[in-house]
């Protein structure tokens, strides 16, 4: 039919194998079996990107969906997530069958940084992709609190280690974003960040070492992205990535907004609702659809490069 996209595998998923792992997900594989895996994690609307999985699948790879919050068994808010957690989901993969560097993680908005923090922990992912994401640690969001000034001036760190939460960059509300906000125009999210730090040992304190990633690193931005400045985020990984020995690349689109994360036919609007507030998402929305069409080709590329290309030796 018209408009439809031409699936070339058939896929299967298991939920059981998920929860066996103590990880709230989906595995999708396709049916012919595959030598690549991926962790998939979304962002800050939390849940589950199962149609990213699918997608994903669909390629050629087995993907892993996994939610982190906002979903059943997980917090329900973006604060205090155990970096630990997302071990199990690449215990879960070794389990079966894919060997340490055969794993990647691709990540949009906060599941960029976090695909980040946890490949530059876990020498068992070959390749990270991080869409619209960040190379600093930053502030948790805990949708609970009410309005978004609210949110940002109680929200608690995003993510511990051992139960140690890890050095973020914070929010500032300024009296601008507050006013604005009571106005009822739309709100840039990216007016609620501190600026980044211009002393080089506080900025390196809550930067996400990407150095130490063993595989690949795409970071991929829009240069009008309105919920927070990935661009520069993304720019503190790239300079920390000046001498890694593996692929790493880092692409700004211009005049692309936020909503460049997952496969194409996703929403591209640059503006959209959020707590008590109409948010500024950025881009002209055309350019941000060819843009987010792009991004995902782009993604599979860099995914089937730098991960192994090997068929399973049961296969």
């Amino acid at each position: 039919m018209p408009g439809m996209s031409r699936t070339t595998h058939r896929v299967v998923r298991d939920r059981a194998v998920c929860r066996a792992h103590g990880v709230a997900g989906v595995l999708v594989q396709p049916v012919s079996g595959a030598a690549r895996a991926v962790v998939v994690l979304g962002g800050s609307e939390g849940g589950m990107h199962e149609r990213d999985a699918v997608a994903l699948a669909e390629a050629g790879f087995a993907a892993l969906a996994v939610a982190y919050f906002r979903a059943p068994g997980v917090p329900s808010a973006l604060v205090d997530v155990p970096l630990e957690y997302f071990t199990r989901a690449l215990d879960l993969l070794e389990a079966q069958g894919f060997a340490p560097g055969s794993i990647g993680l691709l990540g949009g908005s906060r599941g960029g940084e976090a695909a980040l923090l946890v490949g530059s922990r876990d020498e068992r992912v070959g390749s990270v992709v991080s869409v619209a994401g960040s190379g600093v640690v930053t502030q948790g969001i805990d949708d609970e609190a009410g309005r978004l000034d609210a949110i940002l001036q109680t929200s608690g760190p995003a993510w511990t280690v051992d139960g140690r939460p890890l050095p973020s960059l914070p929010y500032e509300v300024s009296t601008e974003l507050v006013d604005t906000i009571e106005r009822g125009e739309p709100v840039a999210l990216r007016d609620g960040f501190a600026p980044l730090p211009t002393d080089p040992a506080a900025l390196a304190r809550i930067s996400i070492p990407v150095e130490r990633i063993r595989g690949g690193v795409l970071l991929v931005a829009g240069s009008d992205d309105q919920v927070w400045d990935s661009a520069a985020y993304h720019g503190v990984a790239a300079d920390r990535l000046t001498d890694h020995p593996y692929p790493a690349a880092s692409v700004v689109l211009d005049s692309v907004g936020h909503l460049i994360a997952g496969p194409p036919g996703g929403p591209t609007a640059s503006l959209g609702p959020g707590p008590g507030v109409t948010l500024r998402f950025g881009g002209d929305p055309v350019l941000t659809q060819h843009a987010r069409a792009e991004t995902w080709s782009r993604t599979l590329g860099f995914l089937r490069y730098t991960l192994p290309r090997e068929e399973p030796a049961d296969g």
